[in-house]
């Protein structure tokens, strides 16, 4: 998705693949270019797994198989796993089109139809820009460094109550000597001015109310973190009241109200992200939510100040110790 939304430029070999997969102007015409690049990186995705997966239910049917019969026949088996195969690849390719087809509509007939978000939205949907993009570096640096409410800045607002003012003072002057925005390379200086405050964080003196140590840990992590993402919000779009019926429900529903009720649904500012990042999942009802929490992958980053106490008396259970370090680099 990302590399998509950087080109925004549709290559001919997209095209191509795109147009092997039967999925050709009908369904495409309309779109933004990064939207089609998206797709034809969706399609090859899509074209791999069709490669691989006849093995991959093969092995699986004969695990499964072996357990309860003696006699199999590997070309029968083999055979199966193929058509099984043939069968998510449509399956897939067919989940594709739907998605694009609910993010834009066919023909302004269309228009009313909710799920068509990007029409409605800009009307013409090649205007309709990448719904990601990355920081460049200078926006990396004020995110990280020296912005307002970048993680530098919050650390040492959480670190405040409970170091001396000489130790802060310090520290603060000692972070804009490593001020990264005066290099040529201002990623690589941010990385280097980000483990030098790493280093300088670890050497404070932890306590049970300041835990210096977790926090140069999560420094870190952002210090080796290679790419930095902002997601574009489009505008939420409510969609024209739809009137119901007793009659349009079942008879155990018929008695729950009486008359006409009118309904409409709001798709929110990330519903077209969502609904293109689960492409393949056509069930989802409000695939932005769960978007949300699937971008948090296996990994959360706490915020930083949660290493430090706000409260007079807090808990002296150390929670974040060898096991927790162990068992999070594990899921990492």
């Amino acid at each position: 998705m990302l590399e998509a939304c950087e080109l925004n430029s549709v290559s001919e070999e997209d095209y191509l693949e795109l147009g092997r997969a039967g999925l050709g102007s009908c369904l495409l015409g309309g779109l933004p270019d990064w939207l089609v690049a998206y797709s034809a990186r969706v399609v090859r995705f899509i074209n791999f797994e069709r490669t691989k997966l006849p093995e991959q239910i093969l092995r699986h049917n004969l695990e499964e198989k072996r357990k309860y019969c003696i006699d199999i026949s590997l070309d029968a088996e083999r055979n199966d796993a193929e058509i099984q195969a043939e069968g998510v690849y449509n399956q897939r390719l067919q989940n594709l089109a739907i998605t694009l087809d609910k993010v834009i509509p066919p023909s302004l007939n269309d228009i009313p139809e909710v799920r068509y978000v990007m029409r409605c939205v800009f009307g013409d949907p090649k205007k309709a820009p990448p719904p990601i993009e990355r920081l460049s570096p200078e926006e990396a640096v004020s995110f990280l460094w020296k912005g307002e409410g970048s993680l530098v800045e919050e650390l040492l607002q959480s670190m405040a109550p409970h170091v001396e003012d000489e130790t802060l003072n310090d520290l603060r002057s000692k972070i804009q000597v490593h001020d990264p925005s005066w290099s040529d390379n201002i990623l690589k200086e941010l990385q280097k001015s980000l483990l030098w405050l790493r280093d300088e964080v670890r050497n404070l003196p932890c306590t049970y109310k300041c835990r210096h140590d977790a926090a140069a840990d999560l420094i870190h992590i952002y210090a080796y973190t290679k790419c930095f993402i902002r997601v574009r919000e489009y505008k939420a779009v409510t969609s024209p009241p739809v009137y119901i019926s007793p009659l349009d429900l079942s008879p155990k529903y018929s008695d729950k109200f009486t008359g006409l009720q009118e309904y409409c649904k709001t798709y929110g500012e990330n519903y077209c992200l969502g609904q293109l990042v689960f492409w393949y999942n056509q069930t989802s009802v409000d695939p932005d939510s769960s978007l949300f929490r699937s971008s948090r992958g296996c990994l959360s980053l706490p915020d930083i100040g949660c290493f430090y106490s706000k409260v007079q008396k807090p808990s002296r259970h150390r929670v974040y110790g060898p096991k927790t370090v162990k068992f999070m680099l594990l899921w990492m």
